[in-house]
């Protein structure tokens, strides 16, 4: 993408007085790149370009340290991307293929400062303690980590803004994550955590119901179209998330859902119209009560396959006593809740032997 002479404005320092301090009226809007730079830092800078050029607050990048991201059968089983074979022929070698070095997140938050607002969204403690050292305007929490105690643990301890998706979640499991992170500058956005997600599943009460929490709240769109993401800004959401790409039709997980070019641009226009006209004239609508959140039926299969479980990190013999150091956290979710590492393995000892990288169940623990 040629850059124009407008590509390199920004508003200044949107987040530099943190998430409360948003400017009034002013709809934070978070450019989700996700992977689809496809693992080149070229691309990756492209879409900095093109996220300026829209008018976009923040760029959001992912990182994954990958061996952490599930246990080695999901991680070494055939796999394949449609229209790329070369990436790989197993799950590992293809997001292997499109991981970015943390060299290449110093260059993109270099490549940004002065135009944009750096996010990332690390899906585990080796990826916050790079991302410490490349330096993030803010951080995002994944709702299928909103689990994973030791993440918010970490990220709380960076002292810098997090947003936190609220999606796939109980109401127990987020108000848990909640006494982690309220001490953080923190901010929060609805989710329906299904890929696209249909229009009826949008549940905009929600919206309204976060705002009881304190905290500025928003939405984060899979919609696999721009109609919703306004409207979300009518319902009282202060900060937008949505995905992103140079284009539709090149290989990976989530082009097809995320947003062309022009797309992006015209969902950005819109949502500034709404903010012309004005908050007060479209805060409408009732939180219907009681409003409780559960998992949803279409973010069933993200909750399986995505949550994450706790999973022994070394071998562990018969009889010996569960340590914090002995565990870990990855996907999928069929093992004990890293939120009950506490309360159902730590200081009960192991049943049998168990292996390195075990998903932890009940059935290994003595009573």
């Amino acid at each position: 993408m040629s850059e124009s002479p407008g590509v390199k404005k920004k508003r200044a320092g949107v987040l530099a007085g943190g998430w409360k301090a948003l400017p009034s009226g002013h709809t934070y809007f978070i450019a989700e790149a996700g992977n689809n730079h496809n693992g080149n830092v070229e691309l990756a800078r492209e879409m900095v370009d093109l996220a300026v050029e829209a008018g976009a607050d923040a760029i959001k990048f992912q990182k994954r340290d990958i061996p952490q991201m599930a246990v080695a059968s999901v991680l070494d089983r055939p796999f394949q991307i449609s229209g790329a074979p070369e990436w790989g022929t197993t799950y590992r070698q293809v997001r292997e293929k499109i991981e970015l070095s943390p060299e290449a997140f110093a260059e993109l938050k270099a490549y940004c400062a002065g135009r944009i607002d750096f996010l990332v969204t690390p899906f585990d403690l080796p990826s916050v303690a790079q991302m410490e050292e490349v330096g993030v305007d803010a951080y995002k929490v994944a709702a299928f980590c909103l689990t994973d105690v030791w993440l918010l643990e970490t990220l709380a301890a960076t002292n810098r803004p997090v947003v936190m998706s609220v999606g796939a979640c109980t109401e127990g499991e987020f108000r848990e994550a909640l006494k982690i992170l309220e001490h953080a500058d923190l901010a929060l956005l609805h989710c329906v955590s299904s890929y696209p997600m249909r229009v009826e599943d949008a549940n905009f009460p929600f919206i309204r119901w976060l705002e009881g929490f304190g905290y500025p709240v928003g939405w984060s769109d899979h919609e696999d179209g721009i109609t919703l993401a306004p409207k979300a800004v009518a319902m009282g959401a202060k900060i937008v998330e949505k995905h992103f790409t140079l284009d539709r039709q090149l290989p990976g997980f989530d082009h097809h859902f995320s947003l062309d070019p022009e797309s992006l641009k015209q969902v950005i226009a819109g949502i500034r119209s709404v903010e012309s006209v004005g908050e007060a004239d479209h805060r409408t609508g009732k939180v219907a009560e009681p409003l409780t959140r559960d998992v949803l039926p279409c973010e069933q299969q993200v909750y399986r396959e995505k949550r994450k479980s706790l999973v022994t990190t070394v071998a562990i013999p018969a009889g010996t006593v569960i340590v914090r150091e002995m565990l870990t956290a990855k996907s999928p979710h069929s093992g004990i809740s890293p939120d009950q590492a506490r309360s159902l393995a730590i200081g009960r000892r192991a049943l049998r032997d168990i292996p390195a990288d075990t998903l932890l169940s009940l059935d290994l623990l003595e009573p």
